[in-house]
């Protein structure tokens, strides 16, 4: 297990000033009707008194140098703004700005320049994803050993309360675990280690299978065929399912023998697969890099050392959640939400591979910079983790969790956390509950039952009873609820990961608006986002504004007259919104005399008069803000007066100019 932060940022603020004044001398020059510098210079002049007033100059230095296509001058500016905006409170604009300098730097071939403000921007980053239930999902070809539907319960315990006896997991968490990790060595010429006391500990659990981190400590110099024709045919001879991670975490510069060479990585990675499918075909390989807290476009390095889909069987990733980062006071982790370390791998590899988290960990204990424990923040990520994971990334097939105390003796790496499960009762209730799901196996071969999700899109049609579920993340890991509204009326309330809610889109008719809030820990709504959705339900009519078709109860029918706009408003006409609300023609009262308009339906008696902005219903006169008008011998007035007072409501969708009227639900 190898975890790297980095550098505490690639620019401090005296680099910056040094650099801004380089990329000064050799910017274009500005036009007469304006000179950014100037406001710059402002700029840095008030930021420490007047944070707002700088941010508006950096804003439009910033929207400056993008027109004229000067990425670099854009990013700093808007890393200028990213600081502004948390110095103000305003964290969800410092988010936005966040990304909006990582995009800039990475359009100018220069990722890395986001590096510093990486950690906390996307802590601010706000998101919401919206899902609904489905039980069937698309099955892409299955690769070796990938199930059909959920993800193998992984698990390193080597070093946990099960480590004597693997089938006692079970008992310790409520579930078996499919997967165990351990790791073999390769230091030198003949020089092999397999960690055979773990290789019969997992033979000993019925449909378990191994995870073999096999790392070659000699370097990739030092590696032998034969060496690895040997560690083939042991593989093969254990007659279970082996995930062989062979030189994972090769992006990690520094901190492993096998990284600096991707050529040469990719030979031997492609030399073991081969030697594996011929003598091992029990085994499966993992292409397995480590997540870093850096921009995407410096995530991407890790590519070079792809061997290629051929060679390839399952793609993992490996990373921790701390609460500091590397172990440092001054580089925050607890914003960052560990679902997000999968978001990049997975648009880039699940179209082809199955996934599997190959290390994951959540601290309940930061060893560093000073003892704290963060209990209740692990236990949080980790419901929120093994929850949402079904329906952000459905092609995870495998989750192993590290089950290990940083300050352990026997561990020689960096001691900044402790990871174990079992030690404190609030994360190991967490962790027994998360996993109680059908959606994890508890063996190699076996597939879920639990439902599939499926990604909702802008203008989807739902139909019937919907299970709707969400994934939230705002500047406060602490989520207290997440609301559901349909055209702006609550209809559920939820307060644990995933946010599911029930609701049936029978009753909701043509575009509807649905829209999710998050609150934070206070109570205050932090972010909301609104989809335009399609209602399976038929409305009782749609008008369309210079048409003289229009639909009543899901049936085209024809006016001899068209609805029209005056005043700012979209008026129809009476007689057939009336007859399409299931008014009787003899209903229907004209007077010509007195201009007047007497409708008579389901116990109910309306009464207008052209020119008047009054209505009567059943006696009781209520004021309108228009009056009816007369025109080619019809009576129009906006549909919402008649339409409420016969029990039902008026919407109106501006996409398609269109006047929905559909029953109050």
């Amino acid at each position: 297990m190898k975890k790297w932060w980095g550098k505490a940022g690639l620019f401090g603020v005296t680099q910056v000033a040094v650099l801004l004044l380089l990329v000064a001398l050799f910017a274009p020059p500005a036009s007469a009707g304006y000179d950014p510098w100037s406001d710059w210079q402002q700029a840095r002049e008030i930021e420490a008194g007047d944070p707002a007033a700088a941010e508006a100059l950096y804003r439009r230095a910033a929207a400056y140098f993008e027109e004229q296509g000067d990425l670099i001058n854009a990013g700093l500016a808007w890393q200028k703004i990213f600081y502004l905006c948390e110095r103000q409170g305003k964290l969800i604009e410092a988010g936005e700005a966040y990304a909006r300098e990582a995009t800039l730097f990475e359009r100018a071939g220069r990722p890395d320049w986001a590096w510093g403000e990486t950690a906390r921007g996307e802590a601010l980053r706000p998101v919401v994803r919206l899902f609904y239930q489905t039980e069937t999902g698309n099955v892409p070809p299955l690769a070796k050993f990938e199930p059909p539907r959920g993800a193998y319960l992984g698990l390193y315990e080597e070093r946990g309360q099960a480590r004597h006896d693997y089938n006692r997991v079970k008992d310790l968490y409520g579930r078996q675990h499919a997967l165990f990790l351990s790791y073999a060595h390769i230091y030198g010429p003949g020089d092999v280690y397999l960690p055979w006391d773990t290789i019969h500990k997992v033979r000993e659990v019925p449909g378990a299978g191994l995870v073999l981190a096999l790392e070659p400590n000699c370097g990739l110099d030092g590696l032998r065929e034969e060496d690895i024709l040997d560690i083939a045919w042991r593989l093969g001879e254990l007659n279970i399912p082996v995930f062989l991670r062979f030189a994972s975490e090769m992006n990690m510069e520094g901190t492993n023998q096998w990284h600096g060479d991707p050529q040469k990585y990719v030979f031997w990675f492609r030399k073991v697969a081969s030697i594996m499918r011929e003598f091992a075909p029990n085994v499966a390989m993992v292409w397995n890099p480590f997540d870093i807290v850096q921009p995407e476009g410096v995530k991407a390095s890790a590519l070079s050392y792809y061997p290629g889909d051929a060679y390839v069987d399952w793609v993992g990733v490996n990373f921790y959640s701390d609460y500091y980062l590397s172990g440092r006071a001054d580089e925050p982790g607890a914003g960052i939400d560990p679902l997000q370390r999968l978001d990049y791998w997975y648009r880039v590899f699940a179209g082809r591979k199955p996934l599997m988290v190959g290390e994951f960990g959540i601290a309940h204990t930061a060893l560093k910079p000073y003892q704290e424990d963060v209990t209740r923040w692990a236990a949080n990520y980790i419901r929120k983790f093994y929850n949402t994971l079904p329906l952000l990334y459905p092609r995870v097939k495998a989750v192993v969790y590290f089950d290990l105390d940083e300050s352990d003796p026997l561990y020689t790496q960096a001691k900044v956390s402790d990871y174990r499960l079992s030690d404190k009762e609030e994360v190991l209730k967490a962790y027994r509950e998360a996993i109680a799901s059908p959606y994890y196996l508890e063996q190699v071969g076996q597939s879920s039952t639990a439902s599939s999700y499926r990604e909702l899109n802008e203008g989807e049609k739902l139909n019937g009873e919907v299970i709707l579920g969400a994934y939230a993340k705002i500047y406060d890991p602490f989520i207290s609820s997440v609301e559901y509204y349909l055209d702006g009326r609550l209809i559920a309330r939820t307060s644990t990961p995933p946010y599911l809610a029930r609701f049936d889109f029978s009753r909701a008719y043509g575009p509807v608006s649905l829209e999710v809030k998050v609150f934070d820990s206070q109570g205050r709504e932090a972010f909301s986002r609104a989809y335009l959705v399609e209602g399976g339900g038929i409305p009782a009519a749609v008008f369309t504004l210079g048409e003289k078709q229009y639909i009543s109860r899901g049936e085209t029918k024809e006016m001899d007259v068209a609805p029209f706009t005056q005043e700012g408003r979209t008026f129809v006409p009476l007689r057939f919104l009336a007859q399409a609300l299931g008014v009787p023609g003899e209903g229907i009262f004209w007077d010509e005399k007195e201009r007047l308009v007497k409708i008579s339906s389901q116990g109910h008696t309306i009464v207008l008069q052209v020119g008047r902005k009054e209505i009567e219903v059943d006696g009781r006169v209520e004021p309108m803000d228009v009056a009816p008008v007369e025109r080619q011998g019809r009576v129009f007035l906006p549909a919402r007066y008649v339409a409420e007072a016969l029990g039902y409501d008026v919407g109106w969708v501006e996409k398609r100019q269109q006047v929905v009227v559909k029953l109050t639900q």
